[in-house]
């Protein structure tokens, strides 16, 4: 979760006014109490989150019966900043969004920059960082003319933190630096820690140790000194990984230790889980590996559980924002049939003038009437196309709204995956493990019991690889990184991690390939592909079976293909893989009752395609099935290097 700290005093300044605002609040009422339950909320929602959403709900309720709109809307910012806190970037972005219309409807500047920040984060938390930046960058400007440091250093702060994220460190170390100036002009300590921060990130991205365990250690004082718990935790995973890169392991143990302690003591699990993955690592070069069993079990287990709330969270986020565009299509088009209905009413009007005129005016009647005529002919064409505005934009929501089931049932597909061919596996492992622990099994009934959990943990590590490349690729603002490579490198790396299958099943791999060829494309997604086709071939090969391995020119691609001699694929099992639309179909069993999750080949058809190639399968049941890629081969880089030239010579 983004790092973003309090919204107007100082940590500090807060610990000191608290208790006399708590007093203060015992004998206020109306619009004072409001505004005193604002302040309160304001300076605890980093450090007594409870108490302070519960001061915001109190403001809110007494703001909106009272009328006071400013109040209500600052009383909205506190709660939906704590809702993103905890997770709930719905019930966020709805708080957040009521707030800014109320703020703008009392032109109260301030609070609407506040809440420029927080819409900003949660673009971040969609990993929509270009319009994450352009919230932050608004915030800035807005509160810049509105005279509120501590919100322009926020939003600065956030810029950096956002650039950091894609990579862009140029841009993340200028206005990480830029927020520590602006403090250090004004003689402030906000937010300082925060963009050491930032700045320690991109020394360590660079590997340049020595100056990110400098800048952390300055970040973590500051934090400490602060009280900014948020900032704190987030700063001792960092220090703890840079002391590890220099070998300082008792360094790192302490400070780590301490992470774990207060990411505990304030619940940030996100925090906590990466503390006890370095610990980890620690513990393993220390060589003990008991305790780095321990860490590494515990990083595991909160990682994978914020990793699948994290996902629904945004599911849930997205679904959110498409349903108020839906809803704004549907206001939009209410009001045009309630204009076209006042039109009718206004023209059935002038018509009962204009025959009250033709009465006395026989003449000005007969020139009324074909003034009349004219007029109705040009307003029924308006009507008419009034009328096909309509009708299109129902079409365009109809066509929304079948692409929303569309996500809900590949959503619903994906969580069934999860769900159905994680939770065997795991459980096995956990059963294990607890006869383990209890000393009821013996080394040599666990050794046997090692070989099928291997197996196991193997087929879970490959349906999840699968699942989160394919929630990866289908992210907003994701971007192919390609370049060349050998793709007969990447085929026997792939050979050496399912020898264990093959030994299994004692099947032969005949590798025909050429060693120098090279291809163009994404090599983490064409990793997936060719790992999906290689395991797909020993799952349907009969044991003692044989698979070969082939490539070919074919014009600027290059032709990989892959043959095995086992059960086949059905002819409409063919057709529909290889379909336009993504469909998950259900997973055929192997010869050996091998289990799959149906991602495997739509996930190797989606990323050639988007790599710029193609995939083509023969089969014929119970014969064997041949799986070949075209993919674009190493002389290609030249078309695609001279045409980024002429993009940055004409930008």
């Amino acid at each position: 979760m983004m790092v973003l700290i309090l919204s107007f005093e100082g940590k500090a300044q807060s610990l000191v006014n608290v208790d006399s605002l708590k007093s203060v609040l015992k004998n206020t009422e109306g619009k004072a109490r409001v505004e005193t339950l604002n302040l309160l909320a304001t300076n605890l929602r980093e450090s007594e989150q409870e108490s302070a959403f519960n001061y915001a709900l109190e403001a809110e309720g007494l703001a909106h019966s009272i009328g006071d709109i400013s109040g209500e809307s600052l009383a909205k910012e506190n709660i939906g900043w704590i809702y993103y806190r905890r997770g709930q970037y719905q019930k966020s972005f709805d708080f957040s969004k009521d707030a800014y219309e109320l703020a703008l409807q009392v032109d109260n500047m301030k609070v609407a920059a506040r809440l420029l920040n927080s819409m900003g984060a949660l673009y971040y938390e969609q990993q929509n960082f270009d319009l994450a930046i352009e919230q932050f960058k608004k915030a800035y400007l807005l509160s810049k003319r509105e005279g509120d440091l501590y919100t322009q250093i926020r939003s600065l702060n956030n810029v950096a933190y956002n650039f950091s994220q894609k990579n862009e460190l140029d841009s993340a170390l200028y206005y990480a630096k830029y927020a520590i100036e602006v403090n250090r002009k004004a003689g402030s300590p906000y937010l300082t820690a925060f963009a050491n921060r930032v700045i320690g990130d991109i020394y360590y991205s660079t590997g340049n140790y020595d100056s990110a365990a400098s800048i952390f250690e300055n970040s973590l004082n500051e934090a400490r000194l602060q009280h900014v718990k948020t900032t704190e935790a987030s700063v001792t995973h960092r220090l703890g990984a840079t002391y590890l890169k220099l070998g300082k392991l008792s360094d790192a143990e302490k400070v780590l230790l301490e992470g774990v302690q207060v990411s505990e003591e304030n619940k940030f699990l996100d925090e906590l889980a990466k503390n006890h993955k370095y610990l980890a690592q620690v513990y393993e070069e220390k060589g003990d590996i008991r305790n780095a069993y321990q860490h590494q079990s515990t990083y595991v287990v909160l990682n994978d559980s914020l990793v699948d709330k994290g996902n629904r969270d945004r599911i849930a986020l997205l679904q959110g924002m498409f349903q108020e565009d839906l809803d704004k299509s549907e206001l939009n088009l209410l009001k045009e049939q309630n204009e076209n209905q006042a039109q009718r009413l206004k023209l059935i009007r002038r018509n009962y003038y204009i025959i009250a005129i033709a009465i006395v005016l026989i003449l000005g009647l007969l020139i009324w009437l074909f003034l009349l005529n004219r007029n109705i002919k040009k307003y029924n064409d308006f009507l008419l196309e009034q009328k096909r505005k309509i009708k299109d934009q129902n079409i365009d929501l109809e066509a929304k709204s079948l692409q929303l089931e569309k996500i809900n049932e590949t959503k619903n597909k994906l969580f069934s995956i999860l769900g159905h061919d994680l939770k065997a596996p795991i459980g096995q492992v956990k059963s294990v493990v607890d006869l383990l622990i209890q000393g009821m099994l013996t080394k040599e009934e666990f050794e046997e019991l090692l070989k099928v959990l291997n197996k196991d943990i193997n087929s879970v590590h490959f349906t999840l690889n699968n699942t989160l490349k394919w929630s990866m690729a289908q992210m907003e603002g994701f971007k192919l990184k390609k370049m060349p490579f050998s793709l007969y490198d990447l085929v026997a790396s792939n050979l050496t991690l399912i020898e264990p299958q093959l030994k299994e099943k004692e099947i032969v791999v005949s590798n025909l390939m050429q060693k120098v060829q090279l291809v163009y494309a994404d090599q983490d997604l064409m990793e997936v592909v060719v790992r999906n086709i290689l395991n797909n071939a020993v799952k349907f090969s009969k044991r003692n079976g044989t698979v070969e391995i082939t490539t070919s020119p074919k014009g600027q691609f290059v032709k990989w293909c892959v043959q095995d001699h086992g059960i086949g694929i059905k002819a409409s099992q063919i057709k529909e893989i290889l379909g336009k639309d993504y469909i998950i179909t259900d997973s055929q069993k192997g010869t050996e009752q091998e289990k799959g999750s149906g991602l495997g080949l739509q996930l190797c058809k989606e990323f050639v395609r988007m790599n710029g190639g193609e995939i083509y399968i023969q089969s014929k049941e119970g014969e064997g099935t041949r799986i070949c890629l075209d993919i674009p081969q190493g002389d290609l880089i030249q078309d695609s290097n001279t045409s980024a030239k002429k993009e940055i010579s004409q930008a």
